[in-house]
């Protein structure tokens, strides 16, 4: 399998760049907060994330027809890998298992440990064999502390998790979305969304923080490309601001102002926080 080829030369330290390659084991944004920006009922969603996070939280507000486009290649495995964690283990065992923590190391114990993955392994083999067979390879093959750098270090601790994710809220949600997300129709697209070239539009498409790593030209690419894909009276968050005082490095505010882009106050990722925002476009 041509991703086996590609994670060995990861692991095996032949110079791939990790900004590109590893996954957010969970989202390091406040998508509880934003979501409420978005009529996501029976509307389509198109959004990167390689943490999936983002399409599970959707699926919540009953949105139904979701598309994952992220260039890191491990995206979809690691959705079906957590898709099976939900389905089979409850929400601490899922934290425990799914989730890098910023804390200690007693903390992340649990993180991708082999004996929880036996558990979860034939539910995996049925939802998608592919991801199954990379899994397994990588279990049986690997140490946890080795499979772990396939994972961005950038990580929130275990109450800003909860706090982001309106899935990890609490038991009831996280019990309902088992059943609405595995009743969503869910797509992956492994490529950069500045070069999406598709033949269907979107409601709403979710850019997360991509312009804060784009130069000026890039950045018009990738915008007006995402207002290509989008429908009448859509939305597109454009980007995500830890820091309601920043801007998009090397591409002026005023582009924004132009579309009319506006900037969305919304809450940190933790209670106290309030510095965050999202700067958001309606057609």
């Amino acid at each position: 399998m041509d991703i086996l080829y590609i994670i060995e030369k990861y692991l095996n330290e032949y110079h791939i760049n990790p900004d590109f390659f590893q996954l957010y084991s969970s989202s390091t944004e406040n998508i509880n907060s934003y979501m409420q920006y978005f009529d996501l009922n029976n509307k389509s969603l198109l959004t990167t994330g390689s943490s999936s996070d983002q399409a599970i939280n959707a699926t919540l507000a009953k949105c139904n027809d979701i598309t994952v486009c992220d260039i890191c290649p491990l995206t979809k495995y690691y959705y079906y890998l957590k898709l099976a964690s939900l389905l089979v283990l409850n929400r601490k065992e899922f934290l425990d298992f799914i989730c890098i923590k910023k804390t200690d190391i007693e903390e992340n114990r649990y993180f991708l440990l082999k004996s929880t993955f036996n558990k979860i392994k034939s539910t995996l083999k049925h939802l998608d064999y592919e991801s199954y067979y990379v899994w397994e390879y990588l279990f049986k093959k690997y140490s946890t502390n080795d499979i772990k750098r396939l994972f961005r270090e950038d990580v929130n601790d275990m109450e800003s998790i909860i706090y982001c994710n309106r899935y990890l809220k609490n038991d009831y949600n996280y019990n309902h979305v088992k059943e609405t997300v595995i009743n969503a129709s869910i797509n992956f697209i492994n490529e950069d969304m500045s070069n999406l070239n598709i033949s269907r539009s979107f409601d709403n498409i979710w850019l997360s923080n991509i312009p804060q790593h784009l130069n000026n030209q890039e950045n018009e690419k990738l915008i007006n490309n995402s207002i290509r894909l989008l429908n009448d009276k859509g939305k597109i968050l454009l980007c995500y601001f830890w820091n309601t005082s920043m801007t998009v490095k090397g591409f002026p505010i005023e582009y924004f102002k132009n579309i009319k882009a506006k900037k969305q106050k919304i809450m940190g990722i933790s209670k106290n926080d309030d510095r965050n925002s999202i700067l958001l476009y309606t057609r």
